[in-house]
């Protein structure tokens, strides 16, 4: 978590003032970490030559695909029970709502998760999109627009100006405008609100947090997936922190929030943590051919129905719970949506997470069944991109395999 020491750097300011050593690490150095209070240095943005960017290997998506322990998705919501067998039964419940695709052990027995190239790509294309997206709409998939009414958190004033600025980005300014997005996204982690912060507050650092993660992970640039690697304890530290505060919250569907505002702010809670969680595993799974937060994010639930996430008043909320089904995810089961819903009533974080659990083919296959009009979910010029800017290789895939 903590940057190690440049000669260059000073000591912050509540060590020069108690008289005592300072170990110079970032974001906080260790003393005043232990003591929890606010620590700033003199010059407290490292210039570029002083960070020390680590050698870095990336067995991208063509050498995943050729390892012989990934396993193919079959289509069966069931647990290994090959892989798993002489497993106590009782240790394997928390398997039991994973689809088999994404479950794997290694020796040591530590639960591993793995995924087929096209729900890795499907995930991949859509957190591209998402910064824009909320760029140009106001909106997200874990934002909701009328959440911060009253005033938009200044950290997501940063984020959202990070998204501006990145939008505009050539190779001629990419080097200023990775410059201003380092900035912001450091001053956003040094926060020294920290301790102060509300739920809501909390709430929007991990949003902000998020939209840098999507910029900064998947863009190509080795500097800035350096950096964001480095801040991913962070992400997690925080979301663990709001789900402990945010317990009660979480429990509120459309039929027990008490208000339209609590339930668009549980919703967001629900979605937040579950993004935070998932992106750090499909990270991990692009970067190293597995994660191990599968059944963390197995746990969670959320509301997928379009029209309850796209209300922009009490009203609005009202009238779509007398009328329309909430879709009620439980801890990532779709089985009642592909039965009964439609792909136009499915927005795009439920979409990303069916095809996490269900697959690619039978969620394209719903969507034309279901008569939805909307595209199908991977884009057929996808994978060149994909290759240009997480430099995967010289794998080539038929778009047959992406539709």
């Amino acid at each position: 978590m903590f940057a190690e020491p440049s000669s260059r750097r000073k000591s912050c300011g509540e060590c020069v003032k108690a008289k005592r050593k300072c170990g110079m690490e970032l974001p906080k150095c260790k003393r005043c970490q232990k003591k929890n209070i606010a620590c700033g240095y003199p010059n407290n943005r490292a210039s570029v030559h002083e960070t020390v960017i680590p050698d870095l290997e990336f067995p991208w998506l063509d050498d995943l695909m050729r390892d012989s322990n990934i396993l193919p998705w079959t289509g069966v919501l069931q647990p290994q029970l090959e892989m798993l067998s002489g497993t106590p039964q009782q240790n394997l419940a928390p398997y039991q709502n994973i689809p088999e695709y994404l479950i794997a052990t290694d020796t040591q027995g530590t639960a591993r998760s793995t995924m087929a190239r096209a729900e890795t790509e499907a995930a991949l294309h859509r957190f591209k999109t998402w910064p824009d997206k909320w760029l140009k709409e106001g909106k997200a998939p874990f934002i909701h627009p009328r959440l911060y009414i009253s005033g938009m958190p200044k950290p997501l004033q940063e984020a959202y100006a990070a998204c501006a600025i990145y939008s505009t980005m050539t190779v001629d300014n990419s080097f200023i405008a990775f410059t201003v997005i380092e900035t912001k996204a450091n001053d956003l982690l040094q926060s020294p609100n920290q301790p102060s912060w509300t739920p809501l507050d909390l709430l929007a650092a991990i949003q902000s947090l998020l939209i840098f993660q999507f910029i900064r992970l998947f863009d190509g640039d080795i500097r800035q997936r350096a950096l964001a690697e480095k801040s991913e304890p962070m992400l997690a530290s925080w979301t663990e922190e709001l789900k402990s505060r945010t317990q009660e919250e979480q429990q509120y569907t459309t039929f027990t929030a008490p208000s339209w505002r609590s339930w668009i702010f549980a919703e967001s809670v629900r979605r937040t943590i579950t993004m935070s969680i998932f992106l750090t595993g499909i990270y991990s799974l692009v970067k190293h051919g597995y994660c191990t937060s599968a059944d963390a994010i197995t746990a969670n639930s959320f509301t997928a129905q379009r029209r309850f996430w796209d209300t922009n008043s009490a009203l609005e909320w009202e009238r779509a719970r007398q009328t329309y089904p909430s879709y009620w995810v439980d801890k990532m089961n779709f089985d009642h949506i592909l039965q009964h819903g439609k792909g136009t009533e499915i927005e795009d974080f439920g979409l990303v997470m069916m095809i996490m659990y269900k697959g690619q083919d039978t969620v394209d296959h719903w969507l034309a069944v279901s008569n939805a009009e909307r595209s199908f979910v991977i884009d057929p010029h996808f994978q060149q991109t994909l290759q240009g800017e997480l430099r995967m290789g010289d794998g080539s895939m038929s778009s047959s395999e992406l539709i």
